[in-house]
């Protein structure tokens, strides 16, 4: 069944640490794709997501602009973040490791996603079908060419590591 990514109920997080004292949270704001849910033969299904680099949202302007700039996603050059999956493997029930190419800041490498299917429901306003999927993963931004830093005895200012959490909702296609 081929599902359509809702963006008013989709939500692509991330944290990073900060001078190895504490996280920064973030998100972005515009998520769009489209999911194949083969229920019968799950190895089978397959997503696509494209995220806008420049709906990036921390809570902080300035930084956001600073994101947004050469330093870090260099919106103007790359605008979206995609991600095309190549194979599912099941855990479980509910649960899969969705492997995957990533691309972002122009760089494409394999990525792993923890997924789990969090169900489906019919939408009480509008009577159409809607699925779940809350999926994780850890990427080193250096891998993607997202090298911008400082340091200071020994510390820094960014950490490499970058937590991302998905929580997507889908629209059954008719």
């Amino acid at each position: 069944m081929l599902w359509e990514i809702d963006p008013f109920h989709s939500l692509v997080e991330f944290s990073v640490q900060h001078l190895k004292v504490s996280t920064v949270k973030g998100r972005f704001t515009e998520v769009h794709g489209t999911t194949n849910l083969d229920t019968q033969h799950p190895e089978h299904s397959w997503v696509k997501v494209q995220i806008a680099t420049n709906s990036i949202h921390t809570g902080a302007s300035q930084r956001d602009a600073h994101l947004r700039s050469a330093d870090f996603f260099e919106v103007v050059k790359y605008p979206s973040i995609t991600y095309t999956s190549t194979q599912v493997k099941l855990i479980d029930q509910n649960r899969a490791y969705v492997n995957g190419d990533l691309t972002l800041h122009g760089v494409t490498r394999p990525v792993a996603l923890q997924v789990m299917y969090t169900g489906n429901s019919q939408d009480l306003i509008t009577e159409a079908w809607r699925v779940g999927l809350h999926g994780t993963t850890i990427i080193d931004r250096r891998d993607f060419g997202i090298t911008f830093n400082k340091e200071r005895a020994g510390t820094l200012l960014i950490g490499h590591e970058i937590r991302i959490y998905m929580t997507i909702e889908a629209i059954l296609m008719q």
